[in-house]
C-alpha cells in the first residue's frame, strides 16, 4: 500500500528525468515508475513515500524541471485508495532472483579471460622501456 503519491508530468524525457533525480535526492521517496504519453511528449513520473517527504520531493522536482522544460502538471495525493493504488504500482524492472543466475552463467568466462591476461608490468618498467625509445 502507498502512503502517499506524487505525480510530476513534464515534457520531455530529459526533464523527467531531471525530476525523478532531484526528487529522490530532495527527500526519503521512492521512484515506482514513469509513463510516456501517446502524443505530445509528455512524462509522468511517479513517485512514493510518506506525505511530507512527497511534498517535499515534488516540489523540489518541479523547481529542478522546470530549468529544462514545461511541468504540465504536478500532484500529491495522500493515503491514495487502494483502486489508484493498483493503477500506478508496477513490478520490479528486474526482480533479484533473476539477475544471480545471469552473473553466475557468465563467472566462468570471466575467469577464463582473467587468466589469459598476461602479467601486467610495473608503471616503472614501462617508463623506462619508453625513456629508452625516445633517447634513440
Amino acid at each position: 500500500m502507498i502512503s502517499s503519491l506524487g505525480l510530476i508530468e513534464v515534457v520531455g524525457l530529459v526533464g523527467a528525468i531531471e525530476a525523478a533525480d532531484t526528487a529522490v535526492k530532495a527527500a526519503n521517496v521512492r521512484v515506482i515508475d514513469y509513463e510516456l504519453t501517446k502524443g505530445g511528449g509528455m512524462v509522468t513520473v511517479k513517485i512514493e513515500g510518506e506525505v511530507s517527504a512527497v511534498k517535499a520531493a515534488v516540489d523540489a522536482a518541479v523547481m529542478a524541471a522546470e530549468r529544462l522544460t514545461t511541468v504540465v502538471s504536478q500532484l500529491v495525493i495522500a493515503r491514495p485508495s487502494e483502486e489508484v493504488a493498483k493503477m500506478v504500482e508496477v513490478e520490479e524492472l528486474v526482480p533479484e532472483e533473476e539477475t544471480a543466475p545471469v552473473v553466475e552463467e557468465k563467472a566462468p568466462e570471466v575467469i577464463e579471460k582473467v587468466e589469459e591476461v598476461e602479467e601486467v608490468k610495473p608503471v616503472e618498467a614501462v617508463v623506462e622501456s619508453s625513456d629508452s625509445v625516445k633517447k634513440k
